[in-house]
């Protein structure tokens, strides 16, 4: 459900981005998924270690104990958010990161947008600078929509 577990704002935004990650399976989907990695796995290790090659067991479940944690870290970070909205003189920015809430609010008329640009294997970050204190914003959005966003917030921005 697109916007569960995000807050409602006490005032109506000019505006309003928020950026989530991708779940594409769900919870209980990559559970499934992880079930049947491990069945697969470990029927063929028992398989190999019935033929005499009994080392391929540690080796399998060392595999599937790395996939669990993997998979729990996705699951932690699943609900992941940010949100940035501009409320009269405010600049917002929220963020929920493995269910730890974070806000931080910024006189409008003293924000800065900046975008970073490309550096090697990594993609280019929409940060606001304010008091000499930088956030960034959008880290989940593919890099064409934080473009717009940086844009459509320095538009905002500029025009007091």
């Amino acid at each position: 459900m697109p916007g569960a577990g995000i807050p409602l704002l006490s005032a109506e935004p000019e505006f309003c981005v928020v950026s989530r990650r991708n779940d594409s399976l769900g919870s209980r989907w990559r559970w499934r998924v992880y079930a049947s990695l491990c069945i697969l796995s470990l029927g063929l290790a028992l398989g190999f270690a019935a033929l005499g090659a009994w080392m391929v067991l540690p080796y399998s479940a060392l595999e599937m104990a790395v996939l669990y944690l993997a998979f729990r870290w996705i699951e932690r970070h699943a609900a992941d958010w940010e949100r940035i909205s501009v409320c009269g003189d405010r600049v917002i920015v929220e963020r929920e990161r493995a269910g730890t809430r974070t806000r931080r609010e910024f006189n409008r008329y003293w924000t800065r947008v900046e975008v970073e640009e490309d550096a090697f294997n990594h993609s280019s970050r929409l940060k606001l600078w304010f008091a000499g204190q930088g956030v960034s914003f959008g880290d989940e959005l593919p890099a064409g929509k934080r473009a717009i966003v940086a844009r459509d917030l320095r538009r905002l921005l500029a025009a007091r």
